[in-house]
């Protein structure tokens, strides 16, 4: 295709959108008639025609949007869902072992961005990155982009829209035969290449639109198959647990409770499947059905070994430290290893049927039945552990690591002296931890798990819009509908989690080899070093694992039959939410050139959950015995309802021919995420108790263990009538008395779209009420949780119902937040401004993208959880994109920059009495502000090329990470921590694409 060819076609694209100005359609036609080609046969393929596509249909939009569209060929510039939409501006990317999961949209999380699928609902069993903070996030990494048509990104919302969105919302548009126009064939080879896992990952697509029976019948279909293999090295604080306050000798410190270092091996196989039949008899009616399938199969292999140092204040355990070194050291220290195999599979299937008609005069309706269902299966996880108790070891931590180290009992004492270690350490001969060998023969056969568990969620949506224009007139049209949405999710996960030695006579049933099994140590096994250079010591093989596991399954089988185990109950949950919303709009012709968009809409939620009560008791257990003595009782129904009223104003001038001038004032609202509104109450480790006998020598003493506090284990008789729960448990519970957030949105945005340059401006403000925060650390009454506890169920100690409860992990509603931003978009491609120059012919074919976000967030979330204003969690102050290319007919290459400064994820709790109670101990032990926890700033580079190898045929070859950059977050710290200290970092390394496009 020649250049003019090129430019032309561009000229036509810009001219088909329905938003340009009369006179901008009226100069396009003028050159189509000049030109001698038919728009039938201008076929271009780029970066700059899928810009140009995209530009336009930005432009029609009665709201402020970004978006991304194929070129003319039906291709994206990226080719997987997250990388489209992270070049986009406000856009900032979640991953997940090392591929784009989530979105965030102009600083706001994930859980206030809704994703739609032409509109529709779609379930997602795939949830969060966690599995016990599920939130409302859709799984980006499971949509293909090669289903799509088109992502529109709506900043804002008109009220015809889904307003369950502070953020904003995204809408992934699907292939269409009947607006494609033509029979189309594509197929897709791609390889993807890890540096980090070394291996490579295939992938295949085909893709198709076809037209029937006089272009009335359209069909759209994708199939989509890829097998990806990663590799990632992680170190990761205790993720519930904070950092303990330290006092040794007059000088106090912050250290790291726990830490572990990973290696996730995981191979995972993707499925879609796509199919839109369309029915088009005549210009006034049009109908659909639409299949869309995905299916997700993960088969990980997680490496982990940690040390739990598992000291606080006060313990004579620790003994030693260095603030200035953050350097630490103590005995009782625990090493263990863990190998965990998990297979998985999410599934996720959507039916859409409906149709739009129109008649009379300027009438126009369109309806759809959406059914989606998500399956999220984990049907045989199992896992082997190996530890040694009792170990003496020295820590360090900084922003950047997490390091512990074994040492013997002299160089402990030789630390505690003199402040170093200058000796080698000797192994002792009886059998421990063998110094300077990285095979570690004595690790016993501490625990195993084997554990299943299934996720459901089922939406059922029905919308209606009806719509009446006017041809002319103060009103251009009003449109009215409804939407209604059921919601039932559940999740059930059961776990057996046992010693086996201790329950090998009675779990092994007479099997003589289950029983020497379950007495085993490492050294009895094979093992490897892992690829983590961050590993200590060499780990079992998964074939060695795996025959361990199967050779003393019997015994976790024949544990805990009823299913009481902390593990198998503490996630557990049924959650309905039923939705039904209505609105009333209409655009009015205030200018020749202005349109004004006024209205509102109503949205009513119900929402109920299930959960349980679930607490640790395993220190009462009879060693040799099969029933677990936790404690899993569950909860009532609670919930929530509430109607929010959200009204709006949107206000769109054509300035000029070139400039378009955009304002709106509007609401919104989020409903929390399922992971905090659901109902739980959960002890985090084993459950702590305080002996209250008056004639006891222990009376007042607390600990998890009743050996140490005055009851043999299994007196439960003594326990029940003189064992009381401390009220310094840690504990996690949730709130599914939470209110929604809402938001009051002011955006102003100017666009100047040239033939070669495109520049925009935006402006947004938002008011936000209630937002929702993860607190940590703080202080509730147990009568003031947000549902009943059965604590008169509790037989084998006492709840108070007055507790005070002193270290609480929850969710909450914050009073206030204000959003500030500005986001900066602009594009330039360099068309004949080096013609006179020997290299102007390559110099023209020069382009710029980039895009900034600037923003800044105050947030007020409460005297009782904290006291100074907080940056509202999950938002980015700043993020930027860069682009620099070089295009022609045959070649396209890019240079690709990414940023994303620090995010705060989670606040740490600092009331007016904290501050006090610290003002008198002389330090924060109190006041938790060093606890709030962040997300690293990070930038990424990537390369991204094209080649037309012959017509229609195209290779390109991607090159992503080139930075190694690592996702990383950090506990913020103070002086007695020596500053930040890591909280998880995960790292996957740089990696390569390169595939094949065959158009037909």
């Amino acid at each position: 295709m020649t250049y003019k060819k090129q430019i032309l076609a561009m000229a036509i694209a810009m001219a088909t959108s329905a938003s340009l100005v009369a006179q901008e359609v009226e100069q396009e036609k003028e050159q189509q008639e000049e030109a001698s080609l038919s728009v039938e046969e201008v076929y271009v393929e780029g970066v700059r025609a899928a810009d140009v596509n995209a530009r336009a249909a930005e432009r029609g939009k009665d709201n402020f949007s970004s978006i991304v569209t194929q070129d003319d060929a039906g291709n994206f510039s990226d080719q997987n869902v997250a990388e489209l939409l992270q070049r986009m501006p406000g856009i900032t990317l979640q991953k997940s072992e090392g591929e784009g999961k989530f979105v965030n949209l102009r600083g706001l999380g994930a859980g206030m961005v809704s994703v739609r699928m032409d509109g529709g609902a779609m379930a997602n069993a795939g949830g969060g990155t966690d599995e016990t903070l599920e939130d409302r996030a859709f799984s980006l990494d499971s949509l293909p982009s090669d289903v799509l048509q088109s992502i529109e990104v709506n900043k804002s919302l008109t009220p015809d829209m889904e307003l369950d969105a502070i953020g904003g919302s995204i809408n992934v548009k699907t292939l269409s035969a009947l607006d494609r126009g033509k029979n189309t064939y594509k197929l897709r080879a791609q390889n993807y290449y890890q540096e980090q896992a070394e291996e490579n990952s295939p992938k295949l697509t085909l893709q198709g639109t076809n037209l029937f029976l006089g272009d009335t019948i359209g069909v759209a279909y994708t199939g989509s198959w890829e097998k990806r293999k990663t590799q990632g090295a992680q170190t990761r604080h205790h993720s519930s647990t904070l950092p303990q306050y330290v006092e040794l000798g007059g000088a106090q410190m912050i250290i790291p409770w726990e830490f572990t270092t990973f290696e996730e091996n995981a191979e995972r196989e993707r499925v879609a499947g796509l199919l839109n039949v369309e029915y088009q008899p005549n210009d006034n009616s049009r109908y659909h059905v639409k299949l869309n399938h995905t299916s997700y199969s993960d088969n990980d292999i997680a490496l982990r070994e940690y040390y739990r140092f598992n000291w606080d204040n006060g313990d004579e355990d620790l003994q030693f430290i260095d603030p200035d070194a953050q350097v630490f050291g103590g005995s009782s220290v625990d090493l263990q290893q863990q190998f965990f195999i998990q297979e998985s599979e999410v599934e996720t299937n959507t039916l859409a049927i409906g149709g739009e008609n129109r008649f009379g005069d300027g009438w126009e309706v369109d309806y759809e039945v959406v059914s989606s269902r998500s399956e999220n299966s984990k049907p045989d996880g199992r896992r082997v552990q190996f530890r040694l108790r009792e170990l003496n070891a020295i820590g360090s931590y900084s922003d950047y690591s997490l390091n512990g180290q074994l040492v013997s009992g002299p160089q402990l004492d030789e630390l505690i002296s003199t402040g170093k270690i200058s000796t080698g350490a000797i192994s002792n001969p009886n059998g421990g931890y063998q110094y300077g060998s990285a095979v570690q023969p004595n690790l016993n056969y501490d625990n195993l798990f084997l554990e299943d568990s299934i996720r459901e969620d089922a939406v059922d949506q029905f919308s209606l819009n009806l719509r009446h224009d006017w041809d002319s007139g103060l009103v251009n049209y009003v449109k009215t509908g409804v939407k209604v949405n059921q919601r039932e999710r559940s999740n059930d996960k059961n776990r057996a989690s046992i010693v086996p030695f201790d329950r090998a006579v009675a779990g092994c049933a007479g099997d003589l080899d289950c029983v020497a099994l379950a007495g085993s140590r490492l050294g009895d096994f094979a093992t490897y070093i892992p690829d983590n250079p961050a590993f200590d010591n060499a780990v079992i093989t998964r074939a060695e694992a795996e025959r361990l596991i199967n050779g003393t399954r019997a015994i976790g089988d024949n544990y805990d039959t009823e299913q009481k185990e902390l593990d198998s109950t503490k996630l557990d949950y049924n959650l309905t939410e039923d939705t039904a919303a209505a609105y009333l709009m209409a655009e009015m012709q205030v200018l020749p050139e202005a349109t004004l968009i006024a209205g509102a809409r109503y949205a009513y939620t119900d929402f109920t959950s299930t959960g349980y009560m679930a607490l640790r008791n395993d220190r009462n257990e009879d060693s040799e015995g099969l029933t677990s003595l936790d404690i899993a009782l569950p909860l009532a129904e609670a919930g929530n309802d509430y109607g929010v009223f959200l009204p709006a104003l949107h206000y769109r001038h054509e300035l000029s021919d070139n400039l378009l001038g955009r304002a709106s004032i509007w609401t919104s609202f989020s409903r929390p995420d399922f992971g905090k509104s659901r109902a739980f109450f959960e002890i985090q480790d084993r459950v702590v108790f305080c002996n209250t006998d008056p004639d006891s020598e222990f009376v007042g003493q607390c600990n998890e263990d009743p050996d140490d506090i005055g009851s043999g284990r299994g007196d439960l008789a003594y326990q029940k009538e003189f064992f009381e729960m401390s009220g310094d448990n840690t504990v996690r519970i949730g709130n599914p008395a939470l209110d929604p957030m809402r938001a009051t949105n002011l955006d102003l945005s100017l666009s100047y779209y040239g033939e070669s340059t495109f520049l925009e401006g935006a402006l947004f403000y938002k008011d936000i009420t209630d937002f929702i925060v993860d607190a940590n650390g703080i202080r509730m009454n147990i009568a003031d949780t947000p549902f009943a506890l059965p604590i008169d169920q509790v037989d084998l100690f006492t709840i108070p119902a007055d507790l005070e409860l002193t270290n609480v992990n929850t969710y909450l509603n914050g009073e206030s937040a204000k959003v500030y931003g500005m986001e900066l978009s602009f594009s330039h491609y360099f068309d004949g401004q080096w013609e006179d120059h020997n290299i102007g012919r390559y110099l023209d074919n020069i382009f710029v993208q980039s895009n900034l976000t600037l923003q800044s967030s105050d947030g007020n979330v409460g005297d009782s959880v904290r006291v100074d204003s907080i940056q509202l969690p999950e938002t980015a102050d700043t993020a930027a994109n860069l682009t620099v290319g070089w295009e022609n007919d045959d070649f396209s290459i890019r240079f690709i920059a990414n940023y994303t400064s620090e995010i705060l994820k989670r606040i740490g709790a600092c009331t007016a009495a904290d501050k006090a109670a610290d003002t008198e101990l002389g330090y924060a032990g109190n006041c938790r502000v060093w606890a709030d926890m962040y997300q690293d700033e990070s930038l990424t580079f990537d390369v991204k090329a094209t080649y037309r190898v012959a017509d229609g045929v195209r290779a390109y070859f991607d090159a992503v990470n080139l930075s190694d950059n690592a996702d990383q977050q950090y506990f913020a710290g103070n002086a007695d921590s020596g500053g930040r200290i890591l909280y998880n970092v995960e790292a996957y390394g740089p990696a390569v694409q390169l595939g094949l496009t065959v158009d037909f």
